[in-house]
């Protein structure tokens, strides 16, 4: 029979010490392994990879039910307060499903005649007109063309998409209710632009008709600024940001003439341009902004930016709206915390409509708080 060590014995218990820790390392390395699987399966494999679809047409169902992410806005008190009080009555709260967010009909970039359907695409930007919603998405994989949603304000039903000419960020959009033209932030050559299509180009667009993207009523590029992040129509001017995320931004000021076009300037050698023919826009004034701008909204005497990046909280800023060109931190009038992803923002009337990425393909893993619907929050509740 073996004998026994006595417990008290250093060499035993020096083995028993070397066991632990051993199995202590094969623990950690076990869950690292997990955890980096994970990492990589939400940061890269979702990036660059498409689940298949189960539809031939652009998805309208939510992700989610209303019901829960009314639940889940509880973290946000003062978000769920404005969008959801005195809403009752009003189909779903208030609230507009984001289509598109498991299948959207577009074109696999550099094709034309034949459509496509994208399971990636990401939410970004957003503007309200008389009778519509409309929603600005790129394909997070990179390999279809980027569209704008059109959602009928009055029933909150989806009505169609519009596909665009290139797989741009697309993070913003604006439109200009004087000469009823719809802005579309985009990127050409490398270059920021801004492009125009009229609203009756928008209404008697069908992708269906011969799968091919709109056709834009209006470009220029834009060289005051280092790309077109994001912008917004106030007061017959466009207003276009850009987005960092250390660093302090600028946001630019673009006058609308009264033939609906934007100021311009001739191309000269300096500009080290060639071979193009897109008129070049002349800003006409400048802000410097705080950095993680996703969106600008003009409401009152109030200026407001939507702030946010990665998985942390995101915010709404109030500022001042008045001939200060420093809108920094110390300048805020207050912050209201958001859900993670804000993206655009939108003022119509007293509602300030919002939304986000967080639900998109891309994101839905990595998310904490998944917001697949456009919000309308009651200004005079959020800013009393």
């Amino acid at each position: 029979m073996k004998r026994k060590e006595p417990v008290n014995n250093p060499e035993v218990k020096k083995r028993h010490k070397k066991r632990k820790l051993i199995w202590l390392i094969v623990i950690l390395l076990f869950i690292a392994s997990i955890v980096s699987a994970y990492l990589y399966y939400v940061t890269v494999y979702r990036v660059k990879h498409e689940p298949e679809s189960t539809s031939n047409q652009t998805v309208t169902d939510e992700v989610y039910t209303l019901k829960s992410r009314r639940t889940l806005l509880t973290l946000t008190p003062e978000v769920k307060e404005a969008a959801f009080n005195g809403r009752a009555a009003e189909i779903d709260y208030g609230t507009y499903i984001v289509p598109g967010l498991n299948g959207t009909e577009s074109l696999v970039f550099g094709d034309k005649g034949t459509g496509s359907i994208c399971t990636s695409m990401t939410p970004q930007g957003l503007a309200v007109t008389e009778d519509y919603l409309l929603v600005s998405a790129y394909c997070h994989s990179s390999t279809h063309n980027s569209v704008i949603y059109m959602i009928d304000k009055k029933t909150h039903e989806f009505i169609k998409e519009i596909v665009l000419r290139n797989k741009s960020h697309v993070g913003g959009l604006a439109y200009d209710s004087v000469h009823h033209n719809l802005w579309v932030a985009g990127m050409s050559r490398g270059i920021p632009q801004v492009n125009a299509i009229t609203l009756n180009q928008l209404e008697d667009y069908s992708f269906q008709d011969e799968y091919l993207p709109v056709t834009y009523s209006q470009s220029y590029d834009l060289y005051a600024i280092s790309r077109s992040s994001f912008l917004t129509y106030y007061d017959n001017a466009l207003y276009v940001g850009y987005f960092t995320e250390k660093t302090a931004s600028v946001m630019e000021e673009y006058d609308i003439l009264e033939d609906g076009t934007l100021a311009t300037q001739t191309m000269t050698n300096s500009l080290d341009v060639t071979d193009s023919i897109t008129p070049i826009a002349l800003p006409s004034d400048m802000r410097v902004i705080t950095e993680q701008a996703q969106g600008v909204a003009f409401y009152k005497d109030k200026l407001l930016f939507s702030r946010s990046y990665g998985v942390l909280p995101s915010a709404l800023e109030v500022y001042n709206n008045s001939m200060q060109k420093l809108l920094e931190t110390d300048a805020m009038l207050k912050s209201i915390r958001f859900p993670e992803k804000l993206e655009q923002i939108y003022v119509d009337g007293d509602d300030l409509y919002v939304v986000f990425e967080s639900a998109a393909y891309g994101y839905r893993a990595s998310s904490l708080m998944k917001i697949d619907r456009i919000l309308k929050l009651n200004l005079k509740t959020l800013l009393p």
